[in-house]
């Protein structure tokens, strides 16, 4: 069996007239109280903020592990092309022995 949580602090809220009479009308009709109301409010607000915080990390860490692999990519290209150069050279060299580069 799940053990009660203990909820002894006490948050107070200005709200308007409007907004009380709506949260006793929404309270009475779902057969609960304007505190659980607001609790089950904060709850999801919590939620959504920590999912928001994750979320972003992940997001930050992929963004470096692209970058990352974007240069990666950046210098295998350009590797690949110095050789490929070179070996243009070479072969020019072979088929024209007297030009110099």
């Amino acid at each position: 069996m799940a053990t009660k949580v203990i909820k002894d602090d006490v948050i107070r809220v200005r709200v308007t007239k409007e907004q009380k009479e709506k949260l006793k009308k929404i309270a009475k009709e779902k057969n609960t109280t304007i505190s659980e109301i607001l609790n089950v409010a904060t709850k999801n607000v919590i939620k959504n903020y920590e999912e928001q915080e994750k979320n972003y990390k992940k997001m930050c860490e992929r963004s470096v592990a692209t970058e990352e692999k974007i240069q990666e990519i950046k210098l295998n290209l350009e590797k690949r092309k110095l050789k490929n150069e070179k070996n243009f050279a070479n072969k020019l060299k072979l088929f024209f022995p007297g030009l110099r580069k």
